[in-house]
């Protein structure tokens, strides 16, 4: 999983790296090229660090865990992960920190935000889950027809499909629920997003960048869904003007469909 990770996030380092290249090329200083005001090779730089940092975290990680004898390899897998989630995610805080005013237009109360999150969520829940359904019927007919089609789960949903150790558990809700939507939303509603957008249609920003953000995600099943999400994510954020709401409709996503794992993993136990 930790290597599909770091796959994961050497070709969105690349795809933003072109996608810089590009927009560093053509005239205009709107704000969504002011918040990309970085050069191409000067992201691929800060992408590579982040990988070799990464990677060095986890071959320390695993020499710790070999010196105690220490045999529970998922636990391991599960901290590094996360460890490598968490430092990517405060990359990205960092880099997004001088571009607040662009990114969170809005300075709302906290309070209000979250009001506002839960009602959008409600809303979002019925279109992710019934594209979900949806594609998943469609692939489920077109393996029937005979047509080679993977249809397994996220790898991370299968992780919470049967028992665990509650340390990894607890490692997994914290990267699934805080980590990953804020790591997420900034990179691509509050990055991409609006870079494309500033320089074109919104539309086709829209839509490329939900293509990039199911695509990462390196499964099929999962694909229509998640771009459906994405889609939801970026009117969310166009209408608050506040990053935050997005990604706390993202992490109360992400916290229901776990309850929803764990709870048919208990029952399928009893």
């Amino acid at each position: 999983m930790f290597i599909e990770f770091c796959i994961k996030t050497c070709g969105v380092t690349f795809i933003i790296a072109c996608v810089l290249h590009r927009l560093n090329n053509q005239p205009g200083d709107d704000i969504g090229v002011k918040a990309l005001n970085i050069s191409t090779w000067k992201f691929i730089r800060i992408g590579v660090f982040f990988e070799i940092l990464a990677w060095a975290s986890q071959v320390l990680l695993w020499l710790v865990a070999e010196a105690l004898k220490f045999e529970k390899t998922e636990a391991v897998s599960a901290t590094v992960l996360c460890l490598t989630s968490l430092i990517l995610m405060l990359a990205a805080i960092k880099i997004l920190h001088g571009f607040n005013g662009e990114i969170m237009q809005e300075a709302r109360p906290f309070l209000s935000t979250l009001k506002s999150a839960i009602y959008n969520f409600g809303l979002t829940i019925p279109v992710f889950w019934g594209t979900s359904f949806l594609w998943g019927t469609f692939l489920q007919l077109t393996h029937s027809l005979g047509v080679p089609v993977d249809l397994s789960p996220q790898d991370v949903v299968q992780s919470f499909s049967h028992s665990m150790d509650p340390f990894v558990m607890v490692i997994r809700v914290a990267t699934a629920v805080v980590i990953s939507p804020i790591l997420e939303e900034i990179i691509f509603r509050g990055f991409i997003y609006r870079a494309l957008k500033g320089r074109g249609n919104k539309f086709v920003a829209a839509g490329f960048t939900s293509f990039i953000f199911a695509l990462i995600h390196w499964n099929l099943l999962a694909f229509a869904g998640l771009f459906m999400l994405s889609i939801c994510l970026i009117q969310i954020y166009e209408h608050s003007a506040d990053i935050r709401e997005p990604i706390l409709v993202h992490a109360l996503l992400n916290a229901i469909t776990i309850i929803c794992l764990l709870w048919n993993t208990h029952v399928t136990a009893i």
